[in-house]
């Protein structure tokens, strides 16, 4: 299994994007965010992907999750200790995939070009570490109350690298 991309990465309000580079317009995004909406309520799904994205949440807004991308050859097996999303697709019109966040702190990231080009994409998404994320945030929020900004920014980077997320693309060739 090629590791792709395996490192922290700043997040926007605990979002990130996996994507091919061509989708980058606003429609292109507001179908993703569309997606992963959950229809009648104000939450969303943890991950959705849309026509060329696959968008992330992440536990909280202020942390800050590994990602690590694998590309196969085939479907993987989900193992442990990752707790697996439902799988996905990704139409990759230009087989060349990027990770975008912060739109203000662009990510020193490598796009990937992926082996099989373009084509459509399974994708498996596992995660670990959400739920300490959550419950570490509540004592360093509470925590931040009586600190300097600083200290309640190192508080802050204390949680980074906890939530890891395992995304797993290869080709969708279910209905060839």
């Amino acid at each position: 299994m090629p590791t792709v991309i395996d490192t922290v990465i700043r997040s926007d309000n605990g979002l990130f994007l996996v994507r091919d580079v061509s989708a980058d317009s606003f429609e292109a995004r507001k179908a993703a965010f569309k997606a992963a909406r959950i229809p009648g309520t104000r939450r969303g799904h943890l991950c959705a992907a849309a026509g060329g994205i696959l968008l992330v949440r992440g536990a909280h807004q202020m942390t800050w999750p590994r990602v690590r991308i694998e590309i196969l050859d085939t479907a993987p097996t989900d193992d442990r200790p990752w707790h697996w999303e439902p799988r996905a697709t990704m139409e990759l019109a230009t087989g060349r995939l990027m990770v975008e966040s912060d739109p203000s702190f662009p990510l020193d990231l490598p796009v990937i070009d992926l082996p099989g080009g373009p084509d459509r994409y399974a994708v498996a998404l596992g995660h670990t570490g959400r739920t300490e994320v959550q419950q570490e945030s509540v004592r360093v929020s509470a925590a931040n109350q009586s600190n300097s900004s600083d200290d309640s920014l190192a508080g802050w980077r204390s949680l980074d690298g906890i939530e890891q997320y395992l995304i797993r693309l290869w080709p969708d060739r279910l209905n060839d």
